[in-house]
């Protein structure tokens, strides 16, 4: 141990301090190579694992953005840089179906919770840590720290001496060119309206529950970006024969007219996607009646016309006797409480997103009168319609929470239609794009 002599580090000779190769000045060029070759080299593991879509972005997230942040404040790093290393991200995920190409850059980077993918951006993180590390020295009044901001003129990424550039990139600036994009746009547009449930509607985001590639084929048919006819034509700018549907030839293909209005589509895709909610709900409350002693998987589940026992009665799309001729007879589910005597008319609607208020309103006048001739048949103390709308995209109509509550079922069974929604619209919509 006496003879133990620290070797003087040499003009080409360097070492390791906070994961930085340290000598008489940073190799910066070198330094930034390694950060980055690190860092896409763990992004493109998470890539090729089978994590759900949250767990994938939150893994980028915690286990491959610190190997290129951790150097942040240390290294100087250049917006075009970082601009550049997130595009390569970007191309990375599209390169394995998570991102859709043509959707939209900004929506990436906005947390779940207000819609978007949640994931990082290194040029808003470098910001965030330069200023946060800068505050921390600037607001300690020791001899060291006054002494290092006196000294850091342009020393250092921080500029302790000086002024940094004003932050150019923030989640609400990115929020906002989102909104205001006109295609990219109306998904959030309509998730801002009063008849929508917010939160609800974004329960598949924050959940994190569909594979990526799934999220990424939704989150395309949301920002309007797949290829119908009408993008091809009046976006991409292609010439081609016409841009009337493949299907019906009646109307122009556009992503809305694929999901919602086709008259081909109508009797068998739009049919499955409906009665692919509806039976979450009547499987739902047979449980709770009693009707059935135990549950499937939503698409295993088979109703049963009608259901019974001494206390309710169950119908699933029958048509229904009544005295009096009446149009709209036949609801998707149909619960009578012989005990309490009451009875509650079920109609299930998948609308385009700008016409939910319009299919709740549509439900509620249509059963009008199927409800009060049931009242008058069976002598009722109430018959209550209770509508159950939901968007193609997944949007929550206001009033759903409320009626699957007044069903006394748990409000987790809307996020559980919501995802049986979304997965039938993603695969109707595949379907249809890869058909002549």
């Amino acid at each position: 141990m006496e003879d133990l002599t620290i070797p003087q580090l040499g003009t080409r000779e360097s070492y390791k301090y906070l994961g930085v190769q340290q000598a008489l000045d940073i190799k910066t060029t070198e330094m930034k190579t390694i950060f980055k070759e690190k860092f896409l080299s763990r992004l493109k593991k998470i890539l090729q694992s089978k994590l759900n879509s949250k767990a994938m972005f939150e893994a980028i997230n915690i286990w491959a953005v610190p190997c290129i942040s951790y150097s942040f404040g240390v290294i100087k790093w250049f917006n075009t840089e970082l601009k550049d290393i997130d595009q390569k991200v970007r191309a990375l995920l599209t390169k394995h179906g998570i991102h859709h190409p043509h959707a939209s850059v900004n929506r990436l980077y906005v947390p779940r919770h207000e819609g978007g993918r949640g994931l990082q951006n290194l040029e808003m993180i470098h910001d965030r840590t330069v200023r946060d590390t800068r505050e921390y020295f600037l607001n300690k009044n020791l001899p060291f720290h006054r002494t290092i901001c006196r000294e850091d003129d342009r020393l250092s990424p921080l500029n302790l001496a000086g002024q940094i550039e004003p932050q150019q990139l923030t989640i609400e600036k990115l929020t906002q060119e989102w909104h205001s994009k006109a295609l990219h746009g109306r998904y959030p547009g309509t998730l801002k309206n009063d008849h929508v449930n917010k939160e609800y509607s974004l329960t598949y985001l924050k959940s994190g529950y569909l594979f990526p590639e799934t999220e990424g084929r939704l989150i395309a048919i949301q920002d309007q970006v797949v290829p119908t006819r009408s993008y091809i034509k009046n976006i991409t700018r292609r010439n081609i024969p016409t841009d009337k549907c493949r299907k019906c030839s009646q109307v122009t293909e556009s992503i809305q007219h694929v999901t919602s209005s086709c008259s081909i589509l109508a009797p068998t895709d739009y049919t499955q996607r409906h009665d692919a909610m509806a039976r979450v709900y009547h499987q739902a409350i047979a449980k709770k009646c009693g009707l059935i002693k135990k549950t499937v998987r939503p698409f295993e589940y088979r109703p049963s016309n009608i259901l019974e026992n001494e206390h309710y009665k169950l119908y699933w799309d029958n048509f229904i006797t009544t005295d009096q001729t009446i149009k709209h007879n036949r609801p998707d589910i149909l619960l009578h409480n012989k005990i309490e005597r009451t009875m509650e008319i079920l109609d299930v609607a998948i609308p385009a997103d700008d016409n939910i208020a319009k299919a709740f309103t549509e439900k509620l006048t249509k059963y009008q009168d199927l409800a009060f001739e049931m009242k008058t048949i069976y002598g009722l103390k109430s018959t209550t319609i209770l509508p159950l709308v939901m968007s193609t995209n997944g949007l929550v109509e206001k009033h759903l929470v409320d009626n699957t509550l007044r069903l006394g079922l748990e409000k987790e069974l809307v996020s559980t239609a919501q995802k049986e929604v979304i997965l039938a619209n993603t695969r109707l919509v595949r379907k249809f794009l890869t058909s002549l």
